[in-house]
């Protein structure tokens, strides 16, 4: 935003303000969601700039927006971010990025500086050079999370089926279940080296949330759909819990009872314009 502040290039300027999130998962519609708020509640920090400047677009090759939550949620969510003004193209991916534009897969290119891709998990390309069963790209293991004797994986590299999953998938490729994964690999290690006894992996999610900012979020715990103000207090509770150490969790909410009364404050990633690195040309030219 600084930089399109700046410039007194028109196309400069709607391309510097034009953001791209793909994916409409957790990830990117949380993104999405909460960055564009941010992005409009900065714009009192650069006069030069209005809300209609700012253009969100949001694509994915689904046919809804987080469907993890269900077609309700789904729905509910799509409509309040539309409603914030964010263009939602589904059943779209990109099909070309290029140096100040991004091409779309029903034809529109975009003069984009700024694009976040959060769809998809590849597994590490090493996986597929090692001669071992995979599934869908990722490492087949049993429910010890055993790849054969004195191995083992987790995480995005292995395909874990889910016992309480109806179709018999594996488990997402998610933080929740990397984490805890690892917690059953290590137990397993210990029990091959003769301390104690190995164990199974078996999480069943419980808690589906997502953060849509201000006061709006979506989450159905134990399988209850909610949203608004009720959904926002289970999404908090459920997030601050996940942090690990009581300090910390203090820290983060009085963080958030801060943003509750103030604008959120901005932070300088180090953008610079190649002409404006003075000091480097400087020594390069010695």
């Amino acid at each position: 935003m600084q930089l399109a502040d700046t410039t007194t290039d028109p196309e400069v300027r709607r391309a510097r303000l034009t953001f791209l999130v793909v994916g409409a998962g957790y990830a990117g519609t949380e993104t999405a969601a909460q960055l564009q708020r941010m992005t409009h509640k900065q714009l009192a920090s650069f006069p030069r700039l209005s809300a209609n400047d700012l253009r969100w677009l949001l694509v994915d090759l689904s046919p809804t927006v987080l469907p993890e939550l269900g077609p309700r949620l789904g729905r509910y969510t799509l409509r309040l971010l539309r409603r914030r003004g964010m263009d939602i193209r589904l059943g779209t991916t990109v099909t070309a990025m290029r140096p100040g534009e991004v091409e779309l897969s029903d034809g529109t290119v975009l003069p984009c500086h700024t694009a976040l891709w959060t769809a998809g998990v590849t597994p590490p390309p090493i996986v597929a050079h090692l001669g071992l069963p995979v599934r869908r790209g990722q490492l087949v293991v049993d429910e010890y999370l055993k790849l054969r004797d004195h191995v083992w994986a987790a995480g995005d590299s292995a395909a874990a089926i889910d016992p309480y999953d109806r179709d018999g998938m594996d488990y997402p490729p998610t933080a929740q279940h990397a984490q805890r994964q690892g917690t059953v690999i290590a137990r397993n290690v210990a029990a091959s080296l003769g301390v104690g006894t190995r164990t199974t992996y078996r999480h069943r999610d419980l808690r589906l949330v997502a953060d849509l900012g201000g006061t709006k979020a979506v989450a159905r715990p134990f399988g209850l759909p909610l949203t608004g103000l009720p959904a926002k207090v289970v999404t908090k509770g459920y997030h601050l819990g996940a942090i690990p150490h009581r300090a910390n969790q203090l820290r983060v909410a009085a963080d958030w009872l801060v943003n509750l009364v103030s604008r959120p404050t901005a932070t300088q990633l180090g953008l610079v314009q190649e002409s404006a690195a003075q000091l480097r040309s400087e020594y390069s030219t010695k």
